[in-house]
Parts: structure tokens; sequence; C-alpha cells
């Protein structure tokens, strides 16, 4: 069953492995997120929801980082305060999940996520992407 963001296209793919493997895994957790988010009245489980995943977005976010790093990405300032923003905002709208209009909530962190992840994906870590391919490092796993 596939949640607001489809079905996985090829076109998501940066063709840098480990990028893309934890890239499907989110876009399955926003997914499966979505979804369960719709189906539950409880607030512990949409909060658990929440928690899990702003830790997976804090570990991919810590992997990206440190790929910026070790490539001397000249534009890893920027990349991580787009990282910082996403969590404060999950965590924002994540609370939003206790307010009297739960449905209204649970669409909004919804569109945002699908909108975030689409747009964060395709155009600021494809340029990351890019820049590491095209970058001479030492590390053949890129």
């Amino acid at each position: 069953m596939a949640g607001p963001l489809g079905a996985w296209e090829a076109c998501y793919e940066l063709d840098i492995e480990d990028i893309d493997l934890q890239h499907h895994f989110f876009f399955n957790l926003i997914n499966r997120l979505a979804r369960e988010l719709l189906q539950t009245d409880n607030v512990q489980h949409r909060g658990a929801l929440i928690n899990e995943l702003n830790a997976y977005a804090k570990f991919h976010f810590i992997s990206e980082e440190n790929m910026m790093r070790k490539s001397a990405y000249p534009h890893f300032l920027h990349h991580q305060e787009l990282h910082v923003e996403l969590i404060e905002q999950l965590s924002t709208r994540g609370s939003m999940l206790l307010l009297p209009d739960v449905q209204g909530a649970v669409e909004s962190i919804i569109t945002f996520l699908g909108e975030w992840f689409l747009q964060h994906t395709r155009e600021v870590d494809r340029q990351f992407a890019r820049y590491l391919l095209e970058a001479p490092i030492e590390d053949s796993r890129w």
C-alpha cells in the first residue's frame, strides 16, 4: 500500500549507494507514518511515530553530513542548516498532534513531509551528489 509519496521512483536515486539506501528507507518510513497517523486515535502512538521519524532523520542527516565533511563539500553549512530546520519543523508539527483538530494536524504534517522529502532529495541532495561524484576522493565507495 503506497502512502502520500506514492511508489519509489528511480528518479529519486542519486547514484550514491549509502544515500540512496537511506533515502529509500526514509521514503518508506514517511509513507508508513502517514498511513498510521491517519489510522490511529492514540496520542502515544502518534508521538512514537514522530519520534521514530525524528530519530531516523537525525541518523540520516549525520551520515550525509559526514560524507560532506569528508569530501569538503563547499555548501556543507547551508545543507546542514536545512537539516536542522527539518528537525525543528518536525518537532513543532509533531506537537500539533496534541491539539483538538488532530485531523488538520495530521494532514499538515503528512503534506509537509512529502513536499520536504521530494524537494530536498531532488534538488538539494542532488547538488551534493553531483559534487561527490565529480570530486576526487580517496574512498571509492561513493
